[in-house]
Order: structure tokens, then sequence, then C-alpha cells
């Protein structure tokens, strides 16, 4: 039996995607050195370390790292095909909003239950982000 869960949010950057959900309980940086351009995750000490973000709903807190995250999530997108279909975060930090503004995926925060505890590892999710600034419908899809 499936298992829907709906929360809304802030729309940070527009679009619409859903895909196989990939959640850090970490903080993630978009640098090539921690997330290398097929999409692997190589970032010690944390737990998806060695999973990799093509074509995934990626959920973490916020960014760590330095500007060269958002070139990192840009290049991922549109230079290597190997990125993430969308963002979720407790709180997205204008580094990652830069790299999804110009990868034209969507990327959302500020919902009304916390990411990192509600949405899990594989669980389906689809982000419906219309209007900057307006309301984000994230479905997840559980399969129980």
């Amino acid at each position: 039996m499936e298992e829907k869960i709906v929360l809304k949010g802030i729309t940070r950057t527009t679009g619409t995607a859903e895909g196989e959900a990939l959640v850090s309980e970490m903080p993630l940086s978009w640098a090539p050195c921690s997330i290398l351009n097929d999409g692997t995750i190589t970032m010690p000490d944390n737990p998806v370390s060695g999973q990799n973000v093509k074509d995934k709903i990626i959920v973490y807190p916020t960014v760590t790292g330095s500007t060269s995250g958002a070139f990192g999530l840009l290049f991922k997108i549109k230079g290597t095909q190997k990125g993430p279909a969308g963002i979720i975060c407790r709180n997205l930090h204008t580094l990652d909003l830069s790299g999804a503004l110009a990868g034209d995926i969507p990327s959302v925060d500020g919902l009304d239950q916390d990411p990192i505890e509600t949405i899990k590892t594989g669980d389906w999710v689809k982000i419906e982000a219309p209007k900057i600034g307006g309301q984000a419908i994230v479905t997840i899809t559980r399969k129980g």
C-alpha cells in the first residue's frame, strides 16, 4: 500500500520535477571535489558518500563550501547531465539557488514539516514550484 504525504513550502526556483529521493542529514557541497561531475558524492564522513545524485530529488539541510558549488551544480545539470532533478532544503543557500536557477531545476525550502525527517531515501518525490516566492507543493509517495 502506498502512503502519500503532502508538504507545502516556498518556491526558490521554478519548475516541476519528480524522482527518487536521496536524503542527506549533513550539509552538501556541489563543488567538483565533493560531488564528482558524474554525480557521485565523495564527502568523507557523510553517510550518503558513494551514492549518485543523477535525476534524483536531493534533500539536505543547507550548503557547505564556497561559490564553486554553484558552478559545480550548474555543470552537473547542464554540462554532464548527471545532476539532480530538483533540490529540497531546510534553508536553501543563495549558492545553491544560483546553481539551480541557472540549471533550470526546481528548488524549495521553508516546508511546513522538516524535510530531513519527513522524506526518506527511496521515497518518490514530486516538486511543483510554479512561482518564485510562492507556494510550492512537495508530494511524497512511500511504498508500504
